[in-house]
């Protein structure tokens, strides 16, 4: 038997659909989604951290663009 939790979340859901558990497909499919949100805020915030850093932007601006991309 396969443990879906210890699975990441996208093969998780498919191997819940192939084995006719729709329900948990859907929830690890929100839950992929989910993190894949999470993944491109990291991304955006490092790069507006960094760009503060290396000084192509004041602390004014990284705030700025912080809070725009939340």
């Amino acid at each position: 038997m396969i443990d879906l939790q210890q699975l990441p979340a996208a093969e998780a859901e498919r191997l819940a659909y192939a084995e006719g558990f729709t329900g948990a497909a859907e929830l690890f499919a929100r839950l992929s989604d989910a993190e894949a949100t999470v993944a491109r805020y990291e991304a955006a915030l490092e790069a507006i951290a960094e760009a503060g850093r290396l000084g192509t932007m004041t602390a004014k601006q990284c705030a700025a663009a912080a809070r725009e991309v939340l």
